[in-house]
């Protein structure tokens, strides 16, 4: 569900040039949650929009 807020965020802030929390408030209408917490918060979607190299988290081996 985080990959799917992850790129429809990159989408409203490259395409529609919005805001970081104009961007919580487009994620939080169209019912995308976040992967952790009820509710997103800008900071958030800033760290994950500036982190490019993120990739999700997986099961390794130790």
């Amino acid at each position: 569900m985080e990959q799917a807020g992850r790129a429809r965020a990159r989408q409203l802030r490259e395409e529609d040039k919005l805001s970081f929390r104009e961007i919580v408030q487009v994620l939080e209408v169209e019912g995308i949650r976040p992967q952790r917490g009820e509710r997103w918060h800008p900071e958030t979607v800033r760290r994950m929009l500036a982190n490019t190299g993120y990739k999700p988290p997986t099961l390794r081996k130790r």
